[in-house]
């Protein structure tokens, strides 16, 4: 995890979204069986991933993460990461340019 952040910090997400991806498949194979500091790290591997994937403005892939991270651990923090992330999303749903068919001229 503290790698996929450094990562982050240096802008590398695709790197930082490989680590983060590691984390989530290594808890989540034992899902049933993980504790609850596993299920934090689990949620907060999630909400990295979210935000890696916002800032590639990945926004459907974002909002699937945050889902999870809030899902996982539903703290105030992963609420406001999911709604950030949603605002994001309509805003670059709203702000695209209709397109013209042309089997309608």
């Amino acid at each position: 995890m503290e790698r996929g952040i450094q990562y982050y910090e240096w802008n590398m997400v695709e790197k930082a979204l490989l680590e983060f991806k590691f984390v989530i498949h290594s808890l989540g194979n034992r899902y049933k069986k993980l504790d609850s500091r596993e299920i934090k790290l689990l949620s907060r591997a999630h909400y990295n991933l979210a935000v890696a994937y916002a800032k590639k403005k990945w926004y459907t892939n974002a909002m699937d993460e945050a889902e999870k991270a809030f899902e996982l651990f539903p703290t105030d923090n992963n609420k406001q990461v999911l709604e950030l992330i949603q605002t994001k999303a309509s805003q670059k749903s709203e702000s695209k340019p209709t397109t013209i068919d042309s089997t309608t001229r």
